[in-house]
């Protein structure tokens, strides 16, 4: 194996390590922002939203909010790095690949004005005396923001998917898999109510994502379809 070789074959590892352990460090801060935060849906009982968005801790609220910001940051930088590392060669890998950079881009922008701006907007005003009704609101907006984020996660799933059937550089099954879990959390859309079991799909399936990733570092590049490693200078 020449210099070059072997400095491509490093960098390939250590891209797939960090595609990994970013994907799976994404998921871990989400479940552990949510620890901090009261879950206000669509619907809830008035009692429920002045309990959420009233009566809470508003430090720990927006303790949870800023970790949460910062998972959203680590999934852009990720699903950025998975575009670029699962797209195929040629035109359509171009186009797979623009489709997976797209969805994660404006699935953060949403998370972020819907999901950061409209939920802190609804825990600040509830706790400076804003009517109920109003931060009801503007806290819906928040939950229908994060309803239609899901058809965003969708639409990353299923070029991603795309992406690894083409390649083959993760298990064929998990591109069906994919398919699968992609059109479930596009068509569920609606129910923004039961927004649960789609949203664990899609976490499921980024936790399997990051261990197949660090996986993958463990196999040569040359094994199977590949994209085209990073020039080394």
């Amino acid at each position: 194996m020449s210099v070059d070789a072997g400095a491509a074959e490093r960098v390939h590892r250590r891209l797939w390590i960090t595609a990994g352990w970013l994907m799976i460090g994404y998921v871990v801060l989400t479940f552990v922002s949510a620890v901090f935060q009261s879950a206000v849906t669509v619907g809830d009982k008035p009692a429920n939203v002045a309990k959420g968005l009233v009566t809470s801790s508003m430090s720990k609220t927006f303790t949870g909010g800023y970790i949460e910001m910062i998972a959203a940051l680590v999934f852009l930088v990720v699903a950025l790095l998975f575009a670029r590392l699962l797209r195929p060669q040629g035109e359509l890998g171009a186009w797979l690949g623009a489709c997976m950079g797209a969805a994660a881009i404006v699935y953060v922008a949403v998370q972020a004005a819907t999901g950061g701006a409209a939920g802190a907007a609804a825990l600040y005003n509830g706790h400076h005396g804003a009517p109920l009704a109003t931060i009801t609101t503007v806290n819906d907006i928040r939950n229908f923001g994060f309803a239609l984020s899901g058809a965003l996660a969708g639409l990353f799933m299923l070029a991603a998917s795309a992406s690894i059937q083409v390649t083959r550089l993760l298990p064929r099954w998990f591109a069906y898999a994919g398919y699968v879990a992609g059109v479930v959390c596009i068509a569920a859309v609606p129910a923004v109510k039961s927004g649960a079991p789609q949203t664990l799909l899609w976490f499921l399936w980024l936790i399997v994502v990051g261990v197949l990733a660090l996986r993958r570092s463990r196999q040569p590049v040359s094994g199977g379809s590949r994209v085209a490693t990073p020039a080394i200078a």
